[in-house]
């Protein structure tokens, strides 16, 4: 059979499982140079779709290559030892062919929504590109492949089961926690605003910009508490982490007086030559300046960091082409206790943010995260102006009310309920409250009640 027969038979044979409808593994040629044909079309097809969407003004993501064909040696390694469950050899290589046919049509499904997504008619889709509606892609392809493994008619019912214990062990978590990436990416790297350029500018700027922001932080008066406000936006990819901590920052200043108490810190290329980069360098610093300048019995700090969290529970800090270290809870704790602040409410805003509340917790702190440790939390989209979790919690409960406790448990319901509306995994947000901290807490609201900012 010539290789381009082969080839659409084998494309077709992909659509079809795609679609669950019924294929053996007979209909599959599966000689190994088919596999080695298919596998190119693979690659080919990413490369070529990822083009159309990001256009002429991207660039062939060679350093992905690698992490891209990262399934080829999977299914072979699970393909070897399904032929030997089964005592079918054919099994070897016809199994990597269906599966890879089977990726081609689920991919171009993606593409074909990421595309509509651009038209303003289709705008609403954006959400079924991001986390967890990404994996709906995933599971697809998993849920078509198990389904083609049960109703293997070559098999036995029992080497059917088997073989599809194999793949649920072998296959599914690698390629769950190291999907592959795409091949023609945007030459900013996908950062909404560009990367950032390290022009002589930005470097001086950066020289001093903290050492300013430091210098310029004034004491609140003593005997009444106080608030003290950190932003720290770790991600410069997209724009919704700036816009967020902004925003906040803003919102502090102006209605919890923590103005001349207030610092940020950002990555992003908008902000290169005004704001000091969000580093664990510099958040260092910044904590224990305000803990040499605030009066440590009665003010409290309010910490708000807002970026992309990983599965392993870290901050991504990311300003690229600076190669800097994400932020660990660990980290975090020993640099406020260093900084000998005693009072404070750390805010996490990321996916599996709850992997942070365990080593903060202590009694003379209220921890909260916009999720808990194994699930994501949503928002962080392009052209979005806060996540989910910064827009219940900052900009529409800490309006209403200057207790940090209540304001998490309106956001909590606020989340829940769009959550719901959206189909989504619940993130479960989750807040720590010591127990010498409340009394506190309780006379800064009273203060700001009874002294606003505007009158202070």
């Amino acid at each position: 059979m010539h290789i381009l027969r082969r080839m659409g038979c084998n494309l077709l044979g992909g659509v079809r499982l795609a679609f669950g409808v019924p294929t053996d593994l007979s209909y599959f040629s599966s000689a190994p140079a088919d596999l080695v044909v298919i596998a190119w079309l693979d690659l080919l097809f990413n490369a070529a779709t990822c083009f159309l969407l990001v256009g002429r003004r991207g660039l062939f993501a060679f350093s992905s290559v690698p992490s891209f064909l990262f399934h080829l040696p999977l299914l072979l390694f699970f393909a070897f030892w399904a032929a030997r469950t089964t005592s079918r050899s054919s099994v070897l290589t016809a199994i990597p062919v269906a599966l890879v046919a089977l990726s081609i049509p689920v991919e171009g499904f993606h593409a074909a929504v990421e595309w509509m997504s651009q038209l303003p008619r289709f705008r609403s889709l954006e959400d079924y590109l991001d986390s967890p509606h990404y994996y709906r892609f995933f599971w697809w392809w998993c849920g078509a492949a198990a389904l083609f493994f049960l109703r293997l008619r070559s098999l036995s019912e029992l080497r059917r089961l088997a073989v599809l214990l194999l793949f649920l062990v072998l296959v599914v978590p690698p390629l769950w926690y190291y999907p592959r990436p795409d091949l023609w990416v945007s030459a900013s790297e996908g950062s909404e605003s560009g990367e950032l350029s390290l022009t002589e500018d930005v470097l001086a700027a950066q020289d001093r910009l903290l050492d300013e922001e430091l210098d310029a932080l004034v004491p609140a008066p003593r005997g009444t508490p106080a608030l003290y406000f950190v932003g720290f936006a770790g991600d410069a990819s997209q724009d919704v982490f700036l816009k967020e901590i902004l925003a906040t920052d803003r919102l502090f200043d102006q209605r919890f007086g923590t103005e001349g108490r207030s610092i940020v810190l950002v990555n992003n290329p908008q902000t290169a030559a005004s704001l000091p980069f969000a580093t664990g360098v510099n958040l260092e610093r910044t904590l224990g300046r305000i803990g040499r300048v605030m009066d440590r019995d009665n003010d409290v700090l309010f910490l708000y960091l807002t970026s992309h969290g990983t599965r392993d529970h870290l901050l991504t800090v990311n300003n690229r082409p600076l190669e800097l270290n994400d932020l660990s809870p660990e980290r975090l704790r020993r640099a406020l206790k260093k900084s000998g602040i005693r009072w404070k409410v750390v805010v996490v805003s990321a996916c599996f943010s709850g992997g942070f509340v365990e080593p903060l917790k202590d009694d003379d702190s209220v921890i909260i995260t916009a999720a808990d440790a194994t699930h994501e939390s949503f928002g962080c989209g392009y052209g979005e102006d806060f996540t989910w979790f910064g827009k219940a919690y900052v900009d529409e409960s800490l309006r209403k009310t200057f207790s940090f406790t209540k304001a998490f448990e309106d956001a909590r319901g606020t989340i829940h309920q769009w959550e719901e509306e959206q189909g989504e995994t619940p993130s479960n947000p989750q807040m720590w409250v010591g127990k010498e901290i409340a009394p506190k807490l309780e006379a800064l609201e009273k203060s700001l009640k009874t002294s606003p900012p505007a009158t202070r």
